[in-house]
């Protein structure tokens, strides 16, 4: 652990770690005075606690301050059966952490003029569906869907055709140059690609290695060949009856015509590839051999273009003394090319690798297993320390240019004018006027986060090997401040200072009317909006452990303290029928009649989402038993909290006559038993008013 804390520390987080009702003067003069030491103190209390309650294993943070490891910590188990302690040198999973890497690999070869942000992704060879030109940026920026450009819209697999942009343009794979720009010059030993050895063929044993490097003479022999522009070469190695798999890509094709080939060759057309990986395993007269190839192609025109990855699969056969191909197989690979070099940082880091761990059914934390492969998108793995060491360069702008570098920290203006949440490959936030730039992961198994705060010169790191760190969030959506690890570093290191005041804690576990004592205290302050999300989250957590019934009290809770009162309009207006606070199960009615032609207004709020509504109301005709009016998912809007509360208000005109006022509900989320957000407005049912 870095560093030591003193005994003055370990004192002030008992004090201020104390649950109960908050004394806001008594609570103030403690905090406004704590030191980082203390302020360490305060954040690894919260850690802890908040580690137990989303039953997280193994979890890893640190600080860097002022471009220096202020503090770095592990807690729990990275082994429980083994009883491994996590420590700040404990790698774990970063999922979509790697995405800010590859931006910054991707805005180096902007710097050095090798790729364009504004070049169309057709370029590199990339084919997305759309209904405009995709460019680099609309991948690097979540933007590429529909209309490229204007909405934001995380999609973590098209970011991974990145991988692409970066082979094409350079010949080396994202994997390669990662090595070789950031992680070998930052000595960040405790960091590697997550690969698996998917070329791995191994001989019988027995097997005579002499027939092993014949096969891999005639490999090396065929791909000579191509590369020399030899179609006598390429076909002493080809059976009479040589094919292959149909599919993408690849150096041969089904019975080569060799006057065809012949004659591509003659009118400029070049091959150069290398093969990387070559494993091969004989059995007696058949074998068969894997690689990796890429490379470039130039057709006639002169023009080369980077090509490949390419998984080669090769199945031999002797005949006549010599090995020739019967048939092969080669597949594009949407991932970074693996070599050597990344097997051996990832058998040394997989080592200490942090085990995966899962809830099950019952919410019961159960060994589990992390997800394979690697990408721009996804599977770096690291320590906390590591990444420190990554987050320092990015501030000493040791990748890049200080003006490119906030190029990428810069959020992307939509087609429509509007500031979306993500830059290239981090997400931007300003709150308040304080700009965060920060990043999530969340895969099976594992979750991470980095935030920094520019202005403050500090970076939180935090890493844990379930999905649970970000699972109960909105990260996605772009709201930092629903983490809760997040919101514990920023009540404690930054919004002190930046508004002039401590933030007081609240006692979430009080009765309604105590926490409406407490946040009345805090009411008029401009981080009361704190304390919404605050609530929201510990809902959040309470869903993602399994605990219902106290997930549904919060939510009853947050309607109460937090909804917008009702339509003030539509307060005054009389009320010709009515069925309100509508619980699950239930299907209301309620009759009323009209002596005249007359406008109504329609006031309702209920649940649907993809064109289809789960809780809503209608009206009938009490004679006829027919609908004269429904509640349509597409003719409602967003209710606020949860995307599927929906809400209409509508005015129609109703003949003179008997009506029936009908409400149904399914069997969950329903007035004070929410299971997500509720809406803005506390109100759930249907209601007709006179106009």
């Amino acid at each position: 652990m870095i560093p030591t804390r003193p005994l003055l520390a370990l004192i002030l987080t008992f004090i201020i770690a104390g649950q109960g009702l908050f004394v806001a003067g008594a609570r103030a003069t403690a905090q406004s005075s704590l030191s980082d030491a203390a302020r360490v103190a305060r954040v690894e209390s919260q850690l802890e606690n908040l580690r137990q309650e989303l039953k997280i294993p193994a979890l890893s943070a640190a600080i860097v301050k002022d471009q220096k490891v202020l503090w770095a910590k592990g807690f729990g188990f990275a082994d429980v059966e083994n009883k491994v302690p996590a420590t700040e040198h404990t790698p774990y999973h970063l999922a979509s952490l790697t995405k800010t890497f590859a931006s910054t690999i991707l805005m180096q070869l902007v710097q050095e003029g090798k790729i364009k942000l504004d070049d169309p992704v057709s370029k590199y060879g990339i084919t997305l569906e759309s209904e405009g030109v995709i460019r680099v940026r609309h991948l690097l920026s979540h933007t590429s869907e529909g209309n490229p450009g204007e909405s934001y819209r995380y999609n973590g697999n098209r970011f991974g055709e990145l991988d692409k942009v970066i082979q094409r343009a350079t010949g080396k794979s994202f994997g390669e140059l990662l090595i070789a720009n950031i992680l070998d010059p930052l000595d960040m030993t405790e960091t590697a690609p997550n690969v698996f050895r998917i070329v791995g063929t191994k001989s019988p044993s027995g097997t005579d290695p002499a027939a092993e490097a014949e096969v891999k003479a005639a490999v090396m022999d065929l791909i000579a060949g191509f590369n020399a522009g030899s179609v006598d070469q390429i076909e002493r190695r080809l059976a009479p009856q040589q094919n292959r798999f149909p599919g993408e890509g690849g150096f041969l094709t089904s019975f080569i015509d060799a006057s065809e080939l012949r004659g591509a060759f003659q009118s400029g057309f070049k091959l150069n590839f290398r093969v990387d990986n070559l494993e091969t395993a004989v059995y007696g007269t058949t074998a068969v051999s894997t690689f990796f190839m890429s490379g470039t192609i130039t057709p006639s025109n002169g023009i080369p273009r980077a090509d490949g990855p390419w998984r080669s699969s090769l199945f031999w056969n002797k005949q006549d003394g010599a090995w020739k191909l019967v048939h092969s197989h080669q597949s594009a690979m949407n991932r970074a090319m693996i070599t050597e070099k990344h097997q051996q940082r990832f058998d040394t880091v997989s080592k200490s690798l942090a085990q995966p761990y899962a809830l099950d059914r019952e919410f019961k934390t159960r060994k589990s297993s992390y997800p394979q492969g690697f990408s721009t998108s996804a599977g770096l793995m690291s320590s906390v320390l590591d990444m420190a060491k990554y987050d320092i360069a990015i501030d000493q702008n040791k990748f890049l240019a200080r003006e490119i570098q906030q190029l990428a920290f810069t959020s992307t203006v939509s087609t429509k004018g509007e500031a979306l949440p993500y830059g290239l490959g981090w997400f931007t936030q300003n709150y308040k006027g304080t700009k965060m730039l920060w990043h999530y992961g969340y895969w099976t198994a594992n979750s991470s986060f980095i935030l920094k705060v520019p202005e403050r010169n500090i970076t939180f790191i935090v890493m844990a090997n379930t999905d649970n760190l970000s699972r109960p969030t909105d990260l996605g959506g772009g709201d930092a401040l629903s983490s809760p690890v997040g919101m514990a570093f920023l009540k404690t290191f930054i919004f002190p200072e930046k508004f002039g005041e401590p933030i007081p804690e609240i006692n979430w576990n009080a009765s309604a009317q105590e926490l409406k004592d407490q946040l009345q205290q805090v009411s008029g302050k401009p981080y009361a909006d704190v304390y919404s999300k605050d609530l929201i989250t510990k809902f959040r957590i309470n869903q993602s452990v399994g605990q219902a019934t106290e997930a549904a009290r919060v939510m009853k809770m947050y309607g109460e303290l937090f909804s917008k009162p009702f339509p003030e309009d539509l307060a005054k207006m009389p009320v010709v029928a009515q069925l309100v606070k509508v619980l699950d199960n239930e299907d209301k009615t309620m009759e009323f009649t009209l002596t005249r032609a007359q406008q109504v207004r329609i006031f309702s709020i209920g649940e649907g989402q993809a064109g289809e509504m789960f809780d809503y109301g209608w009206i009938e005709n009490a004679n006829k038993g027919t609908s004269v009016w429904e509640m349509q998912e597409k003719e409602t809007t967003h209710a606020g909290g949860a995307a599927k509360n929906r809400k209409v208000d509508v005015v129609i005109t109703l003949e003179p006559g008997k009506y029936k006022l009908r409400y149904k509900t399914d069997d969950s989320h329903s007035f004070d038993r929410w299971n997500a957000l509720p809406p803005e407005i506390n109100f759930w049912g249907i209601a007709v008013y006179a106009k």
